[in-house]
């Protein structure tokens, strides 16, 4: 082939893959203006609902379960929370143990409300759950994590779909704790899951395990606490519960304080073990929705790790389509932190923007990553 056609094919694949890059980011500034419109509707919404106090009609007693291995580092401050509560009536059931001494220091908060039971090696955390459900009297079973702490206005926002409507499962979200606040992993996962929880229906077909009621009629009718579950908890009650006939209310403005993950590794080993979950538990259930959606959260991760190894072999064209959809992925989360810093009335920190590239970057990674731990059986079922 003369020298000349090559050049000029050359050109021409230039040239496509500018024209490529020009529309598509065309497209990616229009799409996130649209939706930064919508967004802002949203906030509008949810400030309503923020600034409303929740009214009671009457106040059930309510049994908080929880389970506590190795939480040496959250369990003083999650028990002192519980205390500062001003709920007239609840009670605390808490499983505790482990090799850092969570079980002795959370003995020292034993109270008439406070039921300490001993965790054991190998015990797991549903029946632990199960364990302490057995020692419950409360009309309400109220489930959370040994890493969160407990406010008011957080419990009533979650109790006033069941006292004043006659919900039987009410489910809510989460935030960072205070003192993590303008660190750049927390401020990345908040913001998306702040706008995720914005977006969400007022039912749902899953649980949130660490702010969730559930009244005890309609976990008994699903078979109670007592079943087996090396990983999955939270998604497993939630489809016994829906089975049983149950619907699950989403509250989104009941959100409890807790940690989140601060380094990659601790964050791709909580994603990677949820998104395992979802797939395991999803077929087993035949929750259609639920396969798909975390077969496309992993596949885009998958995708967009290969496509740049592509671009060697198709040159500008798998480049451009790359770039464009990293663009997008940025703009998306700089969307999202907006949303919450306006939502909370709180400054954007600038280390967050600053690792804003590195952490979208990081998600791909961390989206792909149960494939691996799929074919690694040690960490198949780790919890």
């Amino acid at each position: 082939m003369p020298e000349s056609s090559i050049l000029k094919k050359l050109l021409q694949k230039k040239h496509v893959g500018k024209t490529i890059l020009s529309v598509g980011m065309a497209a990616v500034a229009f799409l996130n203006l649209r939706l930064w419109q919508r967004d802002k509707r949203l906030l509008t919404e949810l400030k309503a609902e923020i600034n409303r106090e929740a009214l009671l009609s009457y106040t059930p007693k309510i049994s908080v379960l929880v389970a506590a291995w190795n939480e040496r580092a959250n369990i003083e401050a999650h028990l002192l929370s519980f205390k500062n509560l001003t709920y007239p009536d609840i009670e605390l059931i808490l499983c505790a143990g482990g090799a850092d001494n969570t079980l002795e220091l959370a003995c020292r908060h034993v109270a008439e409300n406070i039921l300490i039971l001993e965790q054991f090696p190998g015990e797991g955390k549903q029946h632990s759950l199960s364990r302490c459900y057995e020692h419950a009297s409360g009309e309400l079973i109220y489930l959370t994590d040994a890493d969160c702490l407990y406010q008011d206005r957080t419990l009533l926002y979650l109790l006033e779909p069941v006292t004043e409507n006659g919900e039987q499962a009410v489910t809510g979200a989460s935030r960072p704790w205070d003192c993590q606040l303008g660190k750049p992993l927390p401020d990345y996962l908040w913001a998306s899951d702040a706008v995720s929880s914005a977006r969400s229906p007022h039912y749902i077909q899953g649980l949130l395990g660490r702010n969730t009621v559930i009244t005890r009629q309609a976990l008994e009718r699903s078979g109670g606490m007592n079943f087996p579950a090396s990983s999955g908890t939270d998604y497993q009650l939630a489809r016994r519960l829906v089975s049983s006939g149950v619907r699950i209310r989403y509250v989104r403005v009941s959100q409890i304080p807790t940690v989140y993950p601060e380094t990659l590794g601790v964050y791709r080993r909580k994603q990677s073990r949820w998104l395992r979950n979802l797939l395991q538990y999803g077929w087993q259930y035949r929750a259609k929705q639920d396969l798909w959606l975390t077969v496309k959260t992993v596949s885009i991760g998958l995708v967009m790790l290969v496509c740049p190894l592509f671009a060697l072999l198709f040159r500008s064209k798998t480049l451009a389509i790359w770039f464009i959809v990293l663009t997008h992925s940025v703009f998306s989360k700089m969307r999202y932190l907006r949303f919450t810093a306006k939502l909370y009335q709180r400054p954007i920190s600038p280390r967050t923007l600053l690792y804003l590239l590195p952490l979208t970057l990081a998600d791909f990674v961390v989206w792909a990553s149960p494939l691996l731990d799929l074919f690694l059986s040690r960490n198949r079922i780790r919890w």
